[in-house]
């Protein structure tokens, strides 16, 4: 007969330089960790029990690693994986029974990435200009193979930040905006690759697997399409591009008027994209966590109903959770 072992969490911890796992693991209340496609800062808070008065606040800004895992199992993979930096920005203590909650952000988003700015850009692609933007704060540039040749005749920044305006063009190209590991990217959502255009491994996500789930058919509109309206101030040209379609209904009409064909092109295609996102969303957690989920990987399920197993899907957020009910992770994924 072969012996089941206990699954068992784990975790290691750094705060300052200083390794805390040893601290930390007694005074654990609570572990969450939610990483985020973009745009916003992954977020980590800690809970701890306080009540011999021994716990030391951390300074504000202090830089926290984390690694998450298992220690073992026989249903799991023991180990630990690096789950990055993050920058403590909220500390509380309070009681009976005393506990201190330590909220932190991805340390990723300097302050000079965002504070505000008045510049233009003329002339560029959004491959230079995620080049220009990564280099001005010490980041690795990955802009998308795809997207990287795109015109940008001028974009410009009043009172804005490079953070802001990342996230513009995240939005104006459905793409995701974002810094992780010390690396700015801009890469298509939903795409199923990396910044650098490599695939991502795929991941199937099977009923018997998870605690909680739910399906929802949100919004047919984007069978409809979506489209936008241009007028080029050079040439006096106006007019209407489109982009996806093929179904029935009105498209969904982009509000802004753009200034060149090629610019209402691509805001027709990036909204004719969420919209079809947002046709199906569904929730999954999982009993047993896994540390190698992450925002943009394509999914599968199996086991379900017909129109979740046989649709393709992208894990859009992933909040690890770890405390007194283990280790479990709770997946939002999109359709596409």
């Amino acid at each position: 007969m072969i012996e089941r072992r206990a699954n068992i969490p784990d975790f290691a911890l750094s705060v300052g330089g200083v390794d805390f796992t040893a601290k930390a693991r007694p005074r654990l209340v609570s572990l969450s960790l939610t990483e985020k496609r973009g745009g916003e800062a992954d977020e980590l808070e800690l809970v701890l029990d306080d009540s011999d008065g021994k716990l030391a606040l951390p300074a504000k800004d202090a830089l926290i690693t984390l690694r998450l895992g298992w220690l073992q199992g026989s249903d799991v993979t023991p180990g630990l994986i690096d789950k990055g930096k993050f920058t403590v920005d909220e500390v509380s203590w309070e009681g009976p029974p005393d506990v201190v909650t330590i909220r932190a952000r991805s340390a990723d988003l300097t302050a000079a990435f965002r504070q505000r700015q008045e510049k233009a850009h003329k002339e560029t692609t959004l491959g230079a200009l995620v080049s220009k933007i990564a280099a001005a704060h010490g980041y690795t540039p990955r802009c998308a193979p795809s997207l990287a040749g795109i015109a940008v005749p001028v974009i410009e920044q009043h009172r804005e930040s490079d953070m802001a305006l990342l996230r513009r063009l995240g939005r104006e190209h459905d793409a995701v905006a974002t810094v992780k590991d010390r690396a700015l990217i801009l890469a298509p959502i939903g795409a199923g690759t990396s910044g650098g255009g490599r695939p991502l491994p795929a991941v199937t996500f099977i009923r018997a697997e998870c605690g909680r789930y739910s399906y929802q058919e949100v919004d047919r509109s984007g069978e409809a399409g979506a489209e936008a309206r241009y007028h080029d101030v050079d040439t006096g040209e106006r007019g209407t591009a489109t982009a996806g379609g093929g179904g029935k209904g009105t498209p969904r009409r982009v509000r802004k008027v753009h200034h060149s064909k090629a610019a209402a092109e691509a805001a027709a295609k990036a909204e004719a994209g969420r919209a079809k996102r947002a046709e199906a969303k569904m929730t999954l957690t999982l009993a047993l966590g896994r540390a190698d989920l992450y925002p943009e990987r394509p999914a599968k399920v199996s086991g379900f109903k017909p129109p979740a197993d046989g649709k393709s899907w992208t894990v859009a957020q992933v909040t690890h959770r770890l405390g007194n009910g283990g280790y479990t992770c709770e997946l939002e994924l999109e359709g596409v």
